[in-house]
C-alpha cells in the first residue's frame, strides 16, 4: 500500500473529516454571522465548587493532591469538555441517541435520590416505618446440631446399634460411614443447612428435641442420625438493633415515592399520543 492511500486509510483521519464536515454544515445552518455569534459568545464559569470537585476527583485517583500545573490541566479539560458537549448539543447530536437518553433519565432518578437522602427521619417516622414493616426484621430460625452419616439407605439394625452406642456415650465423630458432610453445624439458618443437606433438611431436623441422638433422618445424601444442640426460634429482633437498617429502608422507600411523585407532576406536562393499536 502506497504512503498515500495508507494515510487515507487511517481511522483518526476518518474522524477528523467527519468533525469538520459536521462543523462545516452546522456554519452553513446556524443562525446569525460569525461576528454576531462572538458578540453573543456565552460564558464558561469554572465555580470553586467545580474546581473542588476536580481535585477531590484527582486525589482518589491518584492518592495525592495535584499540583498547580495539574490543576491547570485540569480546568483546561473541564472547560474542553464542556466547550465539546455544548457544542454537541447545538447540532442535535444527543437526538435520537439511546445511551444519552438512558444516562439522563438516570441522572433525573439520581436527582430524585438525592432529595430522599438529603431528608433527616424523624424517631417518630423511623417508629412507624418499622412498626408498618415489623415482619422484614424477623431473624430467621438457627440450628445447631451434630450427624452421624449412615449411607444411602438406613438399615434398621445398624440404626439401633448406633443408637445405642450413643446413647451410652460412644464417640459421635468416629460412628457411621464416611462423608464430606460436617459432623458439627454451628448455629446456623435455613438456607445454609438446605445448602448443604438439600432442601427441606431444616425443617426435619429442626423438629428434633434437643440433645437427643434421633433418626434415620432423610438429607438430600441418605440417612442420618442427628442431635439437636442448640435452637433459636425465629423472633423479630428489637427497634434498636435493626435500627441503621430501619434508616436505609425509610430512605429507600422515600427516594421511590419522590422518583414517583416527581414523574407523576413532570408526566402532567404533556399528553402521551399512542398509535391507535395500542389504544
Amino acid at each position: 500500500m502506497s504512503g498515500t492511500r495508507r494515510f487515507f486509510s487511517q481511522p483518526l483521519l476518518h474522524f477528523l473529516l467527519l468533525g469538520a464536515l459536521i462543523f462545516a454544515v452546522y456554519g452553513l445552518v446556524a443562525p446569525g454571522s460569525e461576528t454576531e455569534q462572538e458578540q453573543s459568545g456565552e460564558d464558561i464559569v469554572v465555580t470553586q465548587q467545580q474546581l473542588d470537585r476536580l481535585i477531590e476527583e484527582y486525589r482518589a485517583t491518584w492518592q495525592r493532591a495535584p499540583d498547580p500545573d495539574e490543576i491547570e490541566a485540569l480546568i483546561d479539560g473541564y472547560v474542553r469538555e464542556e466547550i465539546l458537549v455544548r457544542e454537541a448539543l447545538r447540532l442535535g447530536l444527543n437526538q435520537g441517541d439511546t445511551v444519552i437518553r438512558r444516562r439522563l433519565a438516570q441522572k433525573m432518578d439520581f436527582l430524585a435520590t438525592s432529595a430522599a437522602r438529603s431528608q433527616q427521619p424523624t424517631e417518630q417516622d423511623l417508629a412507624a416505618f418499622y412498626a408498618d414493616n415489623e415482619p422484614y426484621y424477623r431473624r430467621p430460625g438457627r440450628i445447631a446440631f451434630e450427624q452421624v452419616f449412615l449411607g444411602p439407605t438406613a438399615d434398621e439394625e445398624l440404626v439401633e446399634e448406633l443408637l445405642a452406642n450413643l446413647q451410652k456415650g460412644g464417640n459421635a465423630e468416629q460412628l457411621g460411614k464416611r462423608t464430606l458432610l460436617p459432623f458439627r453445624m454451628r448455629l446456623s439458618e435455613k438456607a445454609r443447612i438446605d445448602a448443604l443437606f438439600g432442601e427441606g433438611a431444616f425443617e426435619k431436623i429442626e423438629a428434633l428435641p434437643l440433645n437427643e441422638w434421633q433418626g434415620p433422618v432423610k438429607s438430600g445424601y441418605g440417612a442420618h442420625l442427628v442431635r439437636v444442640t442448640e435452637y433459636q426460634p425465629s423472633e423479630v429482633l428489637g427497634f434498636e438493633l435493626v435500627r441503621e437498617d430501619v434508616v436505609t429502608d425509610w430512605t429507600q422507600k422515600r427516594a421511590q415515592e419522590i422518583r414517583a411523585d416527581a414523574l407523576e407532576a413532570m408526566r402532567q406536562r404533556y399528553r402521551i399520543v399512542l398509535p391507535e393499536a395500542t389504544q
